[in-house]
């Protein structure tokens, strides 16, 4: 998305057509999401996951194909960017509820901690390798590398042992209509499970949009190359893999709750500080604080959500939070367009602000942050 974002900057100078970018990735998790949950609570893991990197690995060979042939317009990025959020459409209903069963819930805090150490070292390389390999091959070349990577993404999940995930049993329409019903109600009677979704749309919300911006204010506010854009960018997944790899490795009993809901808001705390920043050293500084503070949301909120649903709901939870991280399409809408009125830099400050007002909202009214122990789910 890095790539994306600076390529669409370059073409069209505009904020909110960067920040549209983002929309249009999140726009199938909001139509897909529990669809997807729902499916996947019936169907071979192992199956989805490979039909999900086929499907990635072709639509980057054809976004490569494009572009090579000289159609490089804003419009096929776009189009580049809703495959993408197809794929990630199937990330928390599929893959990681197969780590879940294959950890156990006892694993579960280190087994997620470790899954998102692994995804920040990914997204740690992603923007170093993208933006060097954009200022030298352009946009081409990084849709190829990403045609190969699922590729061979393809050829790990056929090595997966079929028998690694329950599948539970197959039904026609109506019945698949009648188990999204079952998800949303068992929404309706946890008003603790409601809480922390809502810490999931506020940070998608007010949180996530602050890395539409990133392009922008390299460019604007740093005056930063491609190549360097991309190692500031990738000094947030250092902190945060820093982070996640202490909590993996963590033997301490800690209270799942307050972790994903401090480093929500110290999230948005930093990214407002990030908005003053015109240093480009000072801003590598607190993007890495940014990243440590998302190691604590990111690893906590599949692992809340897997230790307090029933095996049979699991997948349906995963869903629903997927439905949540699609609200991130509003904003990103506001984002990108205070970006456009006001500036890069202005607008990250603005949105961290009401992010932080909204989140506190949200703590008054839980009062399970106060616990002291891990979740126990048979007290929600």
């Amino acid at each position: 998305m890095l790539v994306a974002g600076i390529f669409a900057f370059e073409l069209t100078g505009s904020p909110f057509m960067v920040a549209l970018l983002f929309v249009a990735r999140l726009f199938p998790l909001t139509v897909l999401g529990l669809v997807i949950g729902t499916l996947a609570d019936r169907t071979s893991h192992r199956f989805m996951l490979i039909v999900c990197f086929i499907f990635a690995s072709t639509a980057s060979f054809l976004i490569f194909v494009i572009l090579t042939s000289g159609y490089e317009t804003y419009w096929v990025i776009l189009i580049a960017s809703v495959s993408s959020g197809i794929v990630w459409s199937n990330d928390m209903p599929v893959r990681r509820r197969l780590l879940g069963d294959v950890a156990g819930k006892d694993r579960i805090v280190s087994a997620m901690g470790l899954d998102a150490a692994t995804n920040h070292a990914t997204r740690l390389l992603g923007p170093l390798i993208g933006g060097f390999l954009y200022q030298y091959l352009g946009a081409p070349g990084a849709y190829a590398l990403t045609a190969v990577l699922y590729l061979i993404a393809v050829f790990l999940a056929i090595g997966l042992s079929s028998g690694v995930s329950v599948v539970s049993k197959p039904g026609n329409l109506l019945s698949i209509k009648t188990e999204i019903c079952e998800g949303f109600a068992f929404l309706t009677r946890h008003r603790d499970v409601q809480r922390f979704l809502l810490v999931t749309i506020a940070f998608n919300i007010w949180g996530f949009p602050f890395v539409t911006m990133v392009p922008v204010i390299g460019v604007e506010q740093l005056s930063l190359s491609p190549g360097w854009i991309g190692v500031l960018a990738s000094m947030e997944a250092a902190g945060a893999l820093i982070g996640c790899v202490f909590i993996a490795s963590s033997m301490l009993s800690i209270n799942q709750r307050q972790f994903y809901y401090l480093g929500t808001i110290l999230y948005v705390v930093f990214a407002f500080i990030a908005g003053w920043i015109i240093n480009a050293w000072w801003m590598a500084a607190v993007f890495i604080c940014i990243g440590l503070s998302q190691s604590g949301f990111s690893t906590m909120q599949s692992a809340l959500v897997y230790a307090i649903a029933p095996p049979g709901m699991r997948s349906r939870l995963f869903g629903l939070l997927v439905i949540c991280i699609g609200s991130g399409l509003l904003g990103m809408m506001n984002m990108g367009l205070l970006g456009e009125w006001l500036g890069g830099a202005s607008a990250v400050r603005i949105v961290a602000l009401e992010g932080v007002v909204a989140l506190v909202l949200i703590g008054i009214g839980w009062p399970q942050l106060r616990d002291r122990q891990p979740v126990n789910d048979s007290k929600i």
